[in-house]
């Protein structure tokens, strides 16, 4: 419960404090109940939301909705001329909540940029062993903007006639902007040893990186959160795939969400992967892993979110520096180690284990010669997800599971 306490509440907060720890000492409630199963945790975590309210804190994170399904079509193009690319992507996603409410997203964001590719290669004819190897080297750098708008409505078919009528029923509730860098490198590295021979690939490597930055408005609050995420992947082979790898990195998002006023509420600090056990999972939830069991079917995807109260003043001062960086773009910033400690022993968490399925298509045509090049590509993708578990740790320190987003 400290997270949530401030240090002056004023005479009648702290006789009010008084009567609540007076009441649990006769109840036997204490740190007893705190141990005493699922009933004990949501009775300490409401004492402790009190606690948090009479301080003025921003205490109802844990309390927000699940995201319990949701389904997303998305469809992409690239065309290019030279070293010019241009393209666009288009965005819908419906997701269902546990409040029974359903978030409708549309988004729309142009990219451009520049993308070549360089070669070279040797040719070696001696005593009938004709031996040709080559290489190639892509590189790219695109800019992204995006904007998108997100409707809360009540059913499925609401959300379902917005997307329709490409959200022109009425005002979005939330409008947000996405801006990014994207780049990559790839390199290939092949043979034809003998004529009539199928090439053989020595070597191949990709590597890429992403950076955004964006912010949003729920114009049903005042409330205006801005964000920031950097991720990167590599992988690479040698001598087809006999001998390969990858390492990557899927990055935090973090965000900061203020008031209308402009007053920091909450920083928000959310970690995804891939999830094929518990030993996938960060630090801050392998104490209690085993809530988040899950049926091993299929692919699986964790989420956890931690949220730190900016309302109070000490959390704020020890967030200043990485508020700076985020207001700043810096998309690459990470909260620093006494931050990260402070955020694992007093913030709020919320984790989520789900199933994952993804299908793609798409098409690309591209020819060149004397210099020149043209080409065209399109990507359409469609997901769908489903919450397996759900379990939280509010500002009582205790776990419990989310009954509430999953049975």
């Amino acid at each position: 419960m400290a997270s949530g306490w401030r240090g002056e509440w004023g005479q009648g907060s702290v006789e009010w404090v008084a009567v609540v720890a007076l009441v649990a000492t006769l109840l036997g409630l204490g740190t007893a109940l705190a141990q005493a199963g699922f009933l004990g945790r949501r009775v300490t975590r409401e004492m402790a939301r009190a606690v948090c309210v009479v301080g003025g804190g921003d205490c109802e994170r844990d309390r927000e909705p699940c995201v319990v399904g949701s389904r997303s079509d998305a469809r992409s193009w690239t065309a290019g001329v030279a070293i010019v690319r241009v393209g666009k992507d288009r965005l819908a996603l419906i997701e269902r909540r546990s409040d029974g409410t359903y978030a409708v997203t549309l988004e729309g964001a142009w990219k451009g940029g520049l993308a070549a590719t360089g070669g070279a290669h040797a040719k070696i004819d001696f005593k009938g062993v004709d031996l040709t190897a080559g290489g190639e080297v892509t590189a790219s750098l695109l800019a992204r903007l995006g904007d998108g708008r997100t409707w809360i409505v009540g059913s499925e078919a609401e959300a379902q006639a917005l997307i329709a009528a490409g959200g022109a029923a009425r005002p979005a509730d939330v409008t947000y902007d996405d801006r990014a860098w994207l780049s990559s490198l790839g390199v290939a590295i092949g043979t034809d040893a003998f004529e009539g021979s199928a090439p053989l690939s020595l070597g191949q490597g990709q590597a890429t990186s992403d950076q955004h930055w964006g912010t949003s408005t729920d114009h049903r609050t005042g409330r205006r959160t801005t964000s920031i995420h950097a991720s990167w992947s590599a992988q690479g082979s040698l001598l087809g795939d006999a001998l390969g790898g990858s390492a990557g990195r899927e990055g935090d998002t973090i965000a900061v969400e203020s008031d209308a006023a402009g007053r920091p509420l909450d920083l928000r600090i959310t970690s995804t992967g891939r999830f094929a056990g518990s030993a996938d999972l960060p630090a801050v939830v392998q104490p209690v892993a085993g809530l988040l069991a899950a049926p091993a079917a299929g692919d699986r995807r964790y989420e956890v979110t931690a949220h730190l109260d900016l309302t109070d003043p000490r959390n704020l001062a020890a967030a200043r520096a990485l508020l700076d960086a985020i207001a700043r773009k810096h998309a690459r910033e990470t909260p620093g180690p006494a931050l990260r400690r402070l955020i694992t022993e007093h913030g709020t968490i919320e984790a989520r284990v789900l199933a994952d399925a993804s299908r793609s298509d798409g098409d690309e045509v591209a020819f060149g010669g004397g210099g020149a090049s043209l080409g065209y590509e399109r990507h359409t993708e469609h997901h769908e997800r489903r919450l397996l578990a759900a379990t939280s740790r509010g500002l009582d320190g205790q776990w419990i599971t989310r009954t509430d987003c999953v049975a």
